[in-house]
């Protein structure tokens, strides 16, 4: 507990204070609910608790978005308003742990977990360190007996936590890093470059994505397993789905779970009665805010809106469900297969454009300039021998997770042989040495 603090402490103390009130009101609230003797007592302590945490969520994160988007509302009939953005800080890990304790509650309320009667146990659940600057969004339900419960050292999940921490280190000091020269570069220039260009500008972005934040991931969930605790798994080879929603299966998991449970299955079950368009209704709105959970900003709403739409297929055709692995037990894809993961996969590059980019017009140009006569055009060479060498990167990190994608891990090479073992430690760690980056923050820990 005292080390977690102190990590969060050190990585903004600024908002310290703000962690530690989280913590107490909604530990408070928690027994409030459960204590309540009647039905509207306990509803009442839970819309106490949902107004503090998306108040603070809409305060911290959201209020300039809010503000400047009315404004610009009214200036559209011509109330020729001017505005000056607050400069408000926004504090490291809010959109995580304010999520993990808005399910806490949810839960208790529901009456599928009892509240914690111990704080200090409660507060090491909102604030342990591995995971509260960027996740997972780990439920109380499967935390708080891991907490409760005396831990006894196993060699094997040690070993396995810092097979875990290798690679993702590498994902993101490597993979993550080296793609982002690229992305910047192109993005930031991106009318000087051919459409060709531009789509491997894109590709590597989504690559550097997913590098970025399962590095985070793994080594977060590493490190916790070297304390005997552990958090759920946050990507399961997502690159390698066939469908939209094999894909949100795979990517964020945490997030994906928490939005199915507390916001598209209340309100899937409201609007059952409109049959299919009630359940693409939800799918959308559901999926919207996945988006802007992400930043306030309308590319974020958008980039939600775009994965929500790309799920109305699905509801027609009655595959909402249908999730096999790719190629289970095969090494090498079936051609039919090969295409779905192919084209899911340029969809995904195409959509994290918007993720990119500050603006949706800009998010536009972007593609714009990729759908043009240039895009058949040899790409230009930008970065010389480096190009070949990120390229060769990524494909090395691919196959690893291709070959253990049915795994508990991406690098779950616990089963291989000593010599294999060895072999695949000291390349990846060798790799690292060489092409490995310095980086000053992960990309989620902007949101």
């Amino acid at each position: 507990m005292v080390s977690s603090i102190i990590f969060y402490a050190y990585a903004d103390y600024r908002f310290l204070i703000l962690l530690v009130l989280s913590i107490i009101i909604n530990y408070y609230l928690g027994l409030k609910i459960r204590k309540a003797e009647k039905e509207v007592l306990q509803r009442r302590f839970l819309y106490l608790g949902l107004i503090f945490n998306i108040g603070l969520l809409i305060y911290f994160k959201y209020f300039n978005f809010f503000y400047e988007s009315f404004v610009k509302v009214l200036n559209v009939f011509s109330a020729d308003l001017s505005y000056n953005s607050l400069q408000i800080l926004l504090p490291l890990g809010i959109s995580f742990f304010t999520f993990q304790t808005l399910g806490y509650l949810i839960d208790v309320y529901n009456e599928e977990i009892e509240p914690s009667k111990n704080l200090l146990e409660f507060s090491l659940f909102v604030s342990y360190f591995p995971k509260i600057l960027s996740g997972p969004i780990e439920r109380a339900s499967k935390m708080m007996p891991q907490i409760k419960e005396k831990r006894n050292f196993s060699y094997d999940v040690f070993v396995d936590g810092l097979r875990q921490i290798l690679w993702g280190l590498f994902a993101k000091v490597v993979i993550a890093e080296n793609c982002a020269d690229f992305v910047d570069l192109i993005f930031d220039n991106y009318t000087d470059y051919s459409g060709s260009v531009l789509l491997i500008g894109a590709t590597f972005y989504a690559i550097q994505l997913y590098a970025d934040f399962s590095g985070y991931s793994n080594m977060a969930i590493g490190v916790s397993k070297l304390f005997g605790i552990q958090l759920m798994r946050n990507f399961a080879t997502p690159f390698f789905s066939k469908n939209i929603s094999d894909f949100w299966r795979k990517w964020h998991i945490s997030l994906t779970t928490w939005m199915l449970d507390y916001v598209f299955t209340p309100l899937s079950f409201t609007l059952r009665k409109y049959q299919k368009t009630g359940l693409i209704i939800s799918i959308v709105f559901t999926f919207v805010l996945v988006g802007f959970w992400h930043g306030a900003n309308w590319t974020f709403v958008f980039y939600g809106l775009l994965h929500g739409i790309y799920f109305i297929p699905l509801v027609y055709y009655g595959k909402l469900n249908s999730s096999k692995t790719t190629a289970e037990n095969n090494l090498i894809p079936s051609f039919k297969n090969s295409i779905k993961m192919v084209s899911l996969f340029m969809i995904i590059v195409l959509t994290d454009v918007f993720f990119r980019v500050d603006t949706v017009f800009l998010g536009f140009q972007y593609l714009q300039g990729i759908f043009s006569k240039s895009l058949f055009y040899s790409p230009e060479i930008i970065m010389g021998n480096t190009t070949y060498i990120t390229f060769a990167l990524v494909l090395f990190f691919l196959f690893i997770e291709w070959i253990n994608k049915e795994k508990s891990h991406d690098f779950d090479i616990r089963n291989y042989k000593l010599v294999v073992r060895w072999t695949c430690y000291t390349f990846v760690f060798v790799l690292t040495l060489i092409f490995g980056k310095t980086s000053e923050t992960f990309i989620y820990f902007q949101f």
